[in-house]
């Protein structure tokens, strides 16, 4: 990845985050328990990136996002056949 990609991709986190602070703050409020990794997956959601969107945002495997995804399902207590989207929005 060349440095100006490294930098439109900083530069996109940094929007995502920053417009998304109170959505942030409400998920934050309805589940203490999300860790900041948790809630940043969950700005990834919600601005429908997908997996692998979201897995080379994060410098990780799509399967890693797989994972996290299923541990977030648990941790807000979604149902595994329902959309973790539907219930962020």
């Amino acid at each position: 990845m060349t440095a100006q990609e490294r930098y439109l991709i900083d530069h996109l986190l940094l929007e995502l985050e920053t417009t998304n602070s109170l959505f942030q703050q409400r998920l934050k409020d309805r589940h203490p328990t999300l860790t900041p990794y948790d809630l940043r997956l969950c700005t990834y959601l919600k601005s429908n990136l997908s997996t692998k969107e979201i897995a080379t945002l994060l410098n990780i495997t799509p399967d890693s996002v797989k994972k996290a995804k299923h541990r977030l399902r648990k941790k807000i207590k979604v149902n595994p056949s329902s959309s973790i989207l539907s219930h962020l929005i």
